[in-house]
């Protein structure tokens, strides 16, 4: 961009031309107080505290939405410009009611450090004392609107960042309020709990219940790390004090991957799991009783040892869940496969994992995880396909960037999934094809944008049509159950898009049809750029880790061992659950044959009253290890709390069986 030169308080300083004054201000290290502004946001100037003096014109105007340009003279502090800041300071005090005393945020309210800036002891304005009301139906936030300033930085996060626009202001006048749709309480609106708005506010207007008045930022340690919870990766600032969790923040929330959920920002704070602080083994009478680790340990490695020497390698095997880091999978797998020797090692998402691989190596799809695309390839689109998923759900910051999409890029949303969710409701177009059709309505679908596109003489086109050549649009698309007239609109939004992309989720994981990966693939292929290396497309993975486990090899290429563990004569079952709360209603077969259960666990839950030794696992906010984002990038936390000293990290423990066994 062209340079331009300002004067600003007498001193020349450089920008940037489609700078506002407030950009080029802050650039040049030039302090001009703000509260409406947030840096990310659209500006709205309406706090007023940034206003500045321009040459020639003639009232102040605010910085924050005054276009910069080159010869520009401003004044941004004088006698004027500062007894008109502390006037609307005074008049925000006493238009609502901020007694700082009581005040959930006092000491990180930027409302009450503006005060302090401006030695505002008294005011000259009798208090309106409004009695408005507090909104604290939702499970994890409090609106208090007698602390509200009316910025509006909660509506634009929620619009600009988040991308739902649940909130928005209702009411005339004195009862001006931040609502929520059409004003609903906030726990029985459209809003998704991601906490982006309590992060925005600059006053106690909207606050978390978990951290309320359990500590000020300025008393607390700020660690970042990233939250392994989904798989998105999200960057988080966690205050913590006298070893425990106060509040969890994102560092940047309109930066890349900076906005949370409430699975990353609430629900960590709010676990009331039971957790495991000992090592337990069962004792003569069938009772799970406390042992020391390294008896516990001894047990596991000494029983593992004779089992393996009475039945061979393969008469003991290792599942894990794909929430565990990557540090401790591999020591699983030295373990499990090493070790042991056993070739029955396999993820709890083991399924789903052989479903992708099958059908991204299906007839023309080749390649293998390394073959979907980056998330922010989703914040390009303007056009894109969400099958079997619901994004807001299973993964808030996909879903986010999915709606940030649809509301700032105007690009188009189509669903295509028999289910019924809230999601569909951010769509252009919903295709709801009959239960067990969802392939044929995608390869119809990729064959209508086929006639239409005018890219179908490249390489890659030509094969999937060859393949779709015995498809009748028209026809099929009624076999399908959907409207000939909706699939062709689809496909006309496909064609005329420039950038393309499409998400898939559980609704397509669970039916365990790789065909249907393949013909999304292929899908995919036919409606990508042309410059782009790979298609456009991913897959919503059901765990945190569940890339890293795959990407290790965890995960078994031919079978479910959890499904398939009588067929195998399995004697002995090692279960790496770590931080991942599972039921014994999701082990089928769990205690069916088997001498011995080892099962390694940071919960209490019905599946480790089933084993005969359970080892404590420290939760990822313990220890600094590995995980891999759903798009393949690795990236590791660090501890935020310290665990127990009878909590070993996962690693360690496995490492230790390990030696013990090869003694």
């Amino acid at each position: 961009m062209k340079e331009i030169t300002l004067t600003v308080n007498g001193k020349q300083v450089k920008g940037k031309e489609g700078d506002t004054v407030l950009e080029v201000c802050e650039a040049n290290n030039i302090h001009i107080p703000t509260l409406c502004h947030l840096k990310g946001l659209t500006d709205v100037g309406a706090c007023r505290m940034c206003v500045v003096d321009i040459e020639k014109e003639r009232r102040p105007v605010p910085a924050c939405t005054y276009p910069a340009r080159d010869g520009l003279v401003v004044q941004t502090h004088n006698e004027k410009l500062e007894k008109y800041r502390r006037l609307i300071l005074e008049l925000m005090f006493t238009e609502r009611n901020h007694l700082c005393a009581q005040c959930v945020a006092s000491g990180d309210c930027e409302l009450q450090s503006l005060a302090y800036e401006y030695q505002m002891d008294n005011v000259r304005y009798p208090y309106s004392w409004p009695a408005l009301p507090v909104d604290s139906v939702n499970d994890y936030l409090v609106i208090d609107h007698n602390r509200c300033i009316l910025c509006g930085r909660c509506i634009r996060t929620c619009d600009e960042i988040v991308g739902v626009h649940a909130l928005d202001f209702g009411h005339r006048g004195w009862k001006d309020m931040v609502i929520a749709d059409l004003n609903q309480p906030l726990g029985t609106s459209s809003c998704i709990s991601c906490g982006a708005c309590f992060q925005a506010c600059p006053t106690g207007a909207i606050f978390s219940k978990n951290s309320a008045y359990k500590g000020k930022p300025q008393e607390c340690q700020k660690v970042n790390t990233i939250c392994p919870i989904c798989g998105i990766g999200c960057e988080i600032e966690a205050l913590v004090k006298d070893n425990r969790l106060v509040r969890i923040d994102s560092p940047d929330i309109t930066g890349k991957r900076g906005i949370l959920c409430d699975k990353g920002r609430f629900a960590l704070l709010s676990r009331k799991d039971e957790r495991v602080k000992s090592a337990l083994v069962r004792n003569g009478r069938g009772k799970l009783e406390p042992q020391p680790l390294s008896k516990a340990i001894d047990t596991v490695a000494n029983k593992l040892a004779r089992l393996k020497a009475q039945y061979g390698s393969n008469g003991i095997a290792g599942i894990a869940s794909s929430q565990a880091s990557t540090n401790s999978l591999k020591a699983f797998k030295e373990l499990i496969a090493g070790t042991i020797g056993s070739d029955l090692i396999d993820t709890l998402d083991g399924d789903t994992y052989r479903t992708i691989i099958k059908g991204i190596n299906g007839p023309r799809a080749q390649g293998g995880l390394d073959i979907e695309t980056s998330l922010e390839e989703i914040l390009k689109a303007d056009c894109i396909i969400v099958v079997g998923a619901n994004p807001l759900g299973s993964h808030p910051v996909a879903g986010s960037y999915i709606a940030r999409a649809v509301r700032g890029n105007k690009a188009k949303l189509i669903i295509i999934d028999p289910a019924q969710n809230a999601f569909p409701y951010h769509a252009t177009l919903w295709l709801k094809p009959k239960e067990g059709t969802e392939q044929l309505a995608v390869n119809v679908l990729s064959k209508a944008v086929i006639e239409k596109s005018t890219k179908k003489d490249s390489a890659r086109t030509k094969e999937v049509a060859a393949s779709l050549k015995d498809i009748n649009v028209k026809q099929n698309s009624k076999r399908a159950g959907i409207d000939s007239d909706d699939l062709l609109e689809a496909a006309d939004m496909l064609s005329k898009a420039k950038h393309n992309i499409i998400v898939y989720g559980e609704g397509v994981l669970q039916h365990k049809n790789p065909g249907l990966i393949t013909s999304l693939l292929n899908l995919a292929t036919i409606v990508s750029s042309q410059d782009k290396e790979r298609p456009q497309i991913i897959s919503l993975k059901p765990k945190g880790n569940s890339r890293g486990a795959w990407d290790i090899g965890i995960a078994n290429s031919s079978q479910s061992i959890i499904k398939n563990l009588t067929s195998n004569n399995i004697k002995a079952l090692y279960l790496l659950l770590s931080d991942d709360y599972v039921d014994a209603s999701e082990l089928p077969n769990l205690s069916t044959g088997l001498e011995f259960i080892v099962i390694q666990s940071s919960y209490l839950s019905s599946a480790t009253s089933k084993a005969d030794v359970v080892l404590p696992s420290p939760i990822w906010t313990e220890v600094g290890e590995e995980y891999t984002t759903l798009d393949g990038i690795a990236k590791l936390t660090s501890p935020l709390v310290k665990s127990s000293d009878d909590i070993k990290a996962d690693a360690e423990i496995l490492r230790e069986i390990s030696q013990q066994m090869k003694k």
